[in-house]
């Protein structure tokens, strides 16, 4: 064999092992997000989890050209917990200025790697009012 082959062969392998350690990340189901006032944004999203899997507070960092980056944690709560994997609601309110007009969204996994990734605009006045969700009932 040549030795250029095997620096080829080594160059190929390397792109194979580094596409297969990549994380994998899930899109964002029913993602809306509408302009509650001047400096609030109300952000919905479905995504799949882990039956203990709790999302936490959003955070939005204002990045370029309007876009608010949004990052949502979570962490799993319970002592026992199944592998099973069920669909996990967020619902909050981010503080956001009146310069944010869209939103990208990453979910982090309790170990903090991607978990869930989407991008929307944010609707200022929609067909349907903007309601701020309700809290959530405390046990």
């Amino acid at each position: 064999m040549h030795k250029f082959a095997y620096q080829t062969l080594a160059l190929a392998a390397a792109f194979v092992a580094t596409g297969a350690l990549a994380e994998a990340t899930r899109p964002l189901d029913a993602l809306g997000a509408c302009r509650l006032d001047e400096a609030r944004i109300v952000l919905r999203f479905t995504f799949e989890g882990g039956a203990c899997q709790q999302p936490g507070e959003a955070t939005v960092v204002r990045g370029k050209d309007g876009i608010g980056n949004v990052t949502v944690p979570t962490a799993n709560v319970g002592e026992i917990c199944t592998m099973q994997i069920v669909p996990v609601v967020f619902s909050g309110v981010l503080n956001a200025g009146e310069a944010i007009t869209s939103l990208d969204i990453t979910v982090l996994k309790p170990n903090g790697n991607r978990q869930a990734l989407g991008s929307t605009d944010v609707v200022a006045d929609g067909d349907a009012p903007c309601l701020e969700p309700a809290a959530p009932a405390i046990n």
